[in-house]
């Protein structure tokens, strides 16, 4: 090739020369070919999302992270990739495994997120294949089905009918469930399982086909709530920790059995419904009639005990009367007596003064030498009448003579 050949800006390309050596150019610039060949060089760029995979012709495997500009050198590289970075959000997990080197030995480590992943050359992720949700039934799991890298370590649920789970009578019911969980250990799921949702069925199965055959039918119906319980799941609970989950829940949805069986029990249910509604009917007249007795009781103790309250009453009202009365009287009596007392101390301190002044009168008379004792006969008043009694000794009889 004789020429002139521009290279623009970004462009790179390989000249190779009559004698078979090359050299990279690279652009801008303009070269002059003479008897040489030149080839355009393939450009990959990657962003800061993004990183390139380039496969060396010496079997090395480079990962350049973006952004970043190669071009693809064909004396040097087999291939150049472009691939996404993992974006990994709060609840998601990858489970990486590394080579070593030097040792060549295998380890293993859980990168979390949020974060944006990039594996090196050496790097390589774990892939599960677990049991999935059928899509045309929400409650089958198909094995296989789920395909992923990415680990949720959120809690989750999934929905899942038993099928021929037989009671003790030997009845077909298919049993409803819900199961809610949650990874809580990634390295004790790994070590202990392949499929989580495989142990999950395999386990509630047993556990609901253990619970049916304890009762029959109707038992299983009347029991039936007790499968909302944890504890009647003991296989799922246990297996669980092993693989390190956690089982926050387990709804049961209800059951389902065979048309003919369920004709049956549909007629049952009539007929306890309506013996049940005779004995509540039944049982609301005799509570009518009850609460009808015990009200007409009631009011006729009320009432007695109304007359009762107004006996008390009245007779409180004239105790209080006579009490009142007496209270009275007392009062009066205690006046008179305090007047008739006050009189009587009046009398007698006037009598006291009367005999003072008389004392202190006879005192002056004596003073004065006059006989008292004649002074008291002279002051005696003379009688009136004088009786003298003469009484004859010989005979019984007795004289009286007036003068």
């Amino acid at each position: 090739m004789i020429g002139y050949v521009t290279l623009d800006v970004g462009e790179q390309a390989l000249v190779y020369d009559l004698h078979g050596s090359a050299r990279i150019e690279d652009g801008p610039k303009r070269l002059f070919l003479w008897r040489e060949k030149l080839l355009m060089l393939d450009r990959y760029s990657a962003n800061q999302n993004e990183y390139l995979v380039v496969r060396h012709k010496d079997g090395r495997v480079e990962h350049v992270k973006g952004p970043c500009v190669l071009f693809k050198n064909p004396i040097a590289h087999l291939s150049i990739e472009k691939k996404e970075m993992i974006s990994l959000d709060a609840n998601e997990a990858l489970v990486v495994y590394r080579t070593d080197a030097k040792t060549m030995v295998v380890k293993r480590y859980v990168q979390y997120g949020p974060t944006l992943f990039m594996p090196v050359s050496n790097e390589w992720l774990h892939e599960f294949c677990w049991h999935g949700t059928d899509p045309t039934n929400k409650t089958r799991m198909v094995p296989n089905k789920n395909k992923f890298e990415r680990l949720k370590i959120i809690p989750d649920q999934f929905y899942y009918n038993v099928d021929e789970v037989r009671t003790g009578d030997d009845a077909l019911i298919r049993v409803k469930l819900m199961i809610f969980f949650e990874l809580k250990d990634i390295e004790t799921m790994l070590n202990g399982t392949k499929d989580p949702y495989a142990d999950f069925v395999n386990c509630v199965c047993a556990d609901v086909v253990a619970f049916a055959a304890k009762y029959t039918y109707v038992e299983f119906i009347e029991h039936s709530g007790e499968l909302n319980l944890l504890s009647s799941y003991p296989q799922l609970m246990g297996r669980s920790k092993q693989i390190g989950y956690e089982v926050s829940k387990v709804v049961f949805r209800g059951y389902y059995a065979h048309e003919k069986l369920q004709k049956l029990h549909d007629g049952a249910i009539e007929t306890r419904t309506n013996l049940k509604i005779a004995y509540e009917k039944e049982e609301q007249e005799q509570l009518l009639t009850d609460l009808k007795l015990q009200n007409e009781k009631d009011r006729i103790e009320l009432e007695q005990r109304r007359e009762l309250e107004n006996l008390e009453h009245s007779l409180k009202m004239q105790k209080a009367q006579v009490q009142h009365s007496l209270e009275l009287e007392l009062m009066a009596g205690m006046k008179a007596q305090r007047q008739w007392q006050k009189d009587k101390d009046g009398e007698l301190q006037g009598k006291i003064a009367e005999d003072e002044q008389k004392l202190k009168h006879y005192q002056k008379l004596h003073g004065l030498g006059v006989n008292l004792d004649e002074y008291f006969h002279a002051q005696l008043s003379k009688p009136n009448k004088i009786v003298n009694i003469v009484v004859d000794k010989d005979a019984a009889n007795f004289h009286l003579h007036h003068s």
